[in-house]
């Protein structure tokens, strides 16, 4: 039978407190998660409740109010937990987060910041119900059975939990409003590596001329326009069938006929021979691929030796601070993996999840392909400015406190 959990929802002004259990740390390691116990044999669950959250935070707890149940499963060791969330007041003194506890971090996020952390969905979603004062399913009774003798909380399991966001469906769905809002014609035939700086502003490539060129996640085909006008053999692959549609109609607008495109990851280059290009480039791109290793292995294979992988990706600071002043860490800068939301004006909106490896974790996958990494740069661009007509938010403000973006530069061995 699943285990009894009890977890707490601490609220402070529409937010509610979120902990992320430290990864050997027993149940639901290294998730973000509402502070939860279990519940021993010889205990309630209030009972449970209020001992955690003395350990835990240093906070003595009273007025318990039961408000759901959630079925959750561990992914890392497939365990299963019930656990019965319980509205809990603050009371009186302030939280002393016990570091020697089973949380690394803890914060508190409104109803749209829980798409930024790794949570369980069974209890994301009843939690985001409830920070938005909408009406709660009505738990399960776990106790009883349905008409066929299976049991209701056994049954929770056998429903299929939502799949992850799928990144190249994602971007077919907002291809279009994305290429008319953020990008279309703005950049005119500059190589864009970030929304505000170029190869002009930072020099990362060496000459193109008559280079063969492969272009990872080329979206609406503009980086490959661009290296074309160049001089290079362009060639461009995005797993977005829309996006690819839109760069081969993008490249025959600009008269280009010396790039073309394919359907298809950074994982999976098989369709290339090996060492059948000069350069390799990414602008903005690989943090979308979650089996980022692997796509290094390909880059590496279809170059040439000695030929270069040049790459621009998010910061992994940028992922875990806030957008507005005062620009406060929201998130651990050790946390790789974001689920996320993107809207736009038309209506058009999709679910991402991105990978934002740490410095050292892209210089041992770097390494580990078989590259030597020659130059590392994070640009500051506090003082430029996207181009009139763009709709990219961009903030000098918080451009000045830390960088978008770094950039690599590394060469096969």
């Amino acid at each position: 039978m699943p285990e009894l959990l009890s977890a707490a929802l601490f609220e402070r002004s529409g937010r509610a407190l979120v902990a992320h259990r430290k990864p050997a740390r027993p149940p639901l390691g290294g998730q973000w998660v509402l502070p939860l116990t279990r519940v021993g044999s010889e205990q309630t669950a209030e009972e449970a409740l209020r001992r955690h959250a003395r350990e835990q935070f240093g906070i003595d707890v009273a007025g318990e109010e039961f408000i759901d149940t959630v079925y959750v499963e561990d992914p890392a060791d497939a365990e299963r937990y019930i656990a019965n969330i319980f509205r809990t007041p603050l009371g009186e003194g302030p939280m002393r987060f016990n570091t020697e506890g089973d949380y690394d971090d803890a914060r508190w996020l409104g109803s749209g910041d829980l798409d930024q952390v790794l949570m369980p969905p069974a209890m994301r979603e009843p939690l985001v119900s409830i920070l938005r004062g909408e009406t709660v399913a009505p738990a399960i009774d776990w106790t009883k059975t349905d008409e066929q003798g299976v049991p209701l909380g056994e049954r929770a399991w056998r429903e299929e939990a939502p799949p992850p966001p799928d990144n190249a469906e994602s971007w077919n769905a907002i291809s279009k409003a994305y290429q008319t809002e953020r990008f279309g014609e703005l950049y005119g035939d500059r190589f864009m590596w970030t929304w505000v700086s170029s190869e002009d502003d930072l020099h990362m490539l060496d000459d193109v001329r008559n280079k063969r060129v492969l272009v990872l996640g080329c979206g609406g085909g503009q980086d490959c326009v661009a290296l074309a006008k160049m001089g290079a053999i362009a060639v461009g692959i995005d797993p977005s069938g829309e996006q690819i549609a839109h760069a081969k109609q993008y490249a025959d607008r600009h008269g280009v006929e010396n790039a073309s495109f394919a359907v298809t990851a950074a994982e999976d280059l098989s369709r290339f021979d090996d060492e059948s290009f000069d350069v390799v480039v990414s602008s903005h791109a690989l943090n979308y691929v979650l089996e980022t290793e692997r796509a290094l292995a390909e880059a590496h294979r279809v170059l040439r030796g000695g030929g270069a992988l040049i790459f621009a990706v998010s910061h992994p600071l940028n992922a875990v601070v806030s957008d507005d002043a005062p620009f406060m860490l929201e998130g651990s800068y050790w946390d790789d993996i974001v689920d996320w939301s993107w809207e736009f004006e038309d209506g058009s909106t999709a679910r991402f999840r991105q990978r934002f490896p740490t410095f050292g974790e892209w210089f041992e996958m770097l390494s580990g392909a078989g590259f030597e990494v020659e130059r590392v740069i994070e640009p500051r661009e506090d003082e430029r400015t996207p181009p009139p007509g763009s709709k990219t938010k961009f903030d000098a403000a918080r451009a000045r406190m830390l960088p978008h973006t770094v950039m690599f530069k590394s060469r096969k061995r």
